[in-house]
């Protein structure tokens, strides 16, 4: 049975609770596994199942700790070619892009010190999640340790910034990616060989928490639009906003709540007050699942009108620093932030709401407008608005939309299944220990 490290940047985080779900149930079918954390959380509200984790959860000393410097030092004596190395492999692949390479140089001594916890640990195998920073620290662990690893990428961060992408791929025993979309991305310049690693792996939810009839029962006749998302840029907040004006202004009679927080609350916070919506649209803010759900079962419908966000480094981002966009840009990615699959869609289907979205990305890998759900263009307040107004009023599409959005989630998005096709992954993966660099 493998003993697995998994290797987070930041864990847990109230958002990323697909995460914390996916290993909880991957520690069962490999129960010597561990987690490693190179942050602590910044989230003081977390959900009940990543508070349990947490616990579980192994902190490793930042690069500028003694622990660190330490075990640095160590390697330095017992293995200078081998750590010497690694760390010319790491320069010669980042060099092309200055602000990354700092960054990553800045984390070497860490994921050092990560190694050695590894090879104390009896780790066979890494896999960290997200693409970025995380996957860089599990190859360097596996080039320094011979520790076979792979990796998830989630959204759009293999073609945020591609530097060493194409190493990592070529490293990794094997990547998981939660939509198609990516592989389109990567094919673009990835050899077909390499292209046979990648796993469509669709995180999915928990369908026995997120179900018809759970949470409090509606008790309003009010129609409640319910959006919930980090309060960022691309998730297309201003524009709902906008149609919810439109709307307004028809006499329509609606109460939005928008769960979440994040950068762009003032922004939003006055759309609000400039459009005259403070006494139909509310901000609560960040909650717990189980807070959410009878948020859910309160709704109407849900709306999320995604966007492609462009990043500019002369135009101010709520999001992305200008040495973030910088670094990005010299990566020769695509530049754009974009959201994969959003969980929250698959688990508003769940519950058989039904949901409006937007045509980008993998979204209509999960909806089908006029199926299982309704897609518009992106910042389209006009588009967004009348479809909206069509769930206002008609109870029969929104039963349908309902009835279709909970068969697709139970056929494609079902965490327990999807999860055993990743433990079969994994399984399959025979470990092959590398140490050239």
């Amino acid at each position: 049975m493998k003993k697995i490290a998994f290797i987070m940047s930041t864990f847990p985080t109230l958002t990323e609770t697909f995460v914390a779900g996916e290993i909880n149930i991957l520690k069962d079918k490999f129960p010597q596994s561990r987690i490693y954390s190179l942050r602590p959380p910044f989230d003081s509200n977390l959900h009940e199942e990543s508070r349990k984790l947490m616990k579980q959860t192994t902190y490793v000393a930042s690069s500028l700790s003694s622990e660190c410097l330490k075990t640095n030092i160590s390697w330095l004596r017992q293995d200078p070619i081998r750590y010497l190395g690694v760390l010319s492999y790491v320069i010669f692949h980042t060099i092309s892009n200055p602000l990354h390479m700092l960054k990553t140089l800045y984390l070497f001594p860490q994921a050092a010190h990560l190694a050695t916890i590894l090879s104390r640990d009896g780790i066979d195998h890494a896999h960290s999640h997200w693409a970025g920073y995380p996957t860089t620290t599990a190859l360097i662990v596996s080039l320094l340790n011979g520790i076979p690893f792979s990796f998830t990428s989630h959204a759009c961060d293999m073609s945020m910034i591609k530097t060493m992408m194409a190493e990592k791929v070529r490293k990794a025993s094997f990547l998981v990616t939660c939509t198609a979309d990516n592989i389109r991305y990567l094919s673009t310049f990835l050899p077909r060989d390499q292209l046979e690693k990648v796993n469509v792996n669709y995180h999915g939810s928990n369908l026995r928490k997120f179900r018809p009839g759970a949470g409090r029962p509606r008790t309003s006749e009010t129609k409640v639009i319910l959006s919930c998302a980090d309060l960022h840029e691309r998730k297309g907040f201003p524009y709902l906003l906008q149609a919810l004006a439109l709307l307004r202004n028809k006499g329509e009679s609606f109460h939005c709540r928008i769960i979440g927080e994040g950068p762009q609350r003032p922004v939003l916070e006055k759309m609000i007050a400039d459009l005259g919506l403070r006494d139909c649209v509310e901000m609560p803010g960040a909650v717990t699942h189980e807070t959410l759900i009878d948020y859910y079962a309160e709704s109407r419908m849900f709306v999320l009108p995604c966007v492609h966000q462009h990043l500019r480094f002369f135009r101010k981002n709520v999001d992305l620093d200008r040495y973030k966009i910088l670094e990005c840009k010299m990566s020769g990615g695509e530049s754009i932030q974009k959201d994969g699959i959003p969980n929250v869609l698959v688990e508003a289907m769940a519950m058989k709401i039904p949901v409006v979205s937007t045509t980008i990305a993998a979204i209509p890998e999960l909806v089908s407008d006029g199926r299982n759900g309704l897609l518009v263009p992106e910042k389209d307040p006009e588009l967004l608005s009348a479809a909206i107004e069509r769930l206002i009023h008609d109870d029969e599409l929104c039963r349908r939309l309902g009835e279709n959005g909970y068969v697709t989630v139970h056929e494609k998005f079902d965490r327990s299944k999807n999860i055993e096709d990743l433990v079969d992954i994994f399984s399959q993966s025979r470990p092959s220990r590398e140490h050239a660099a």
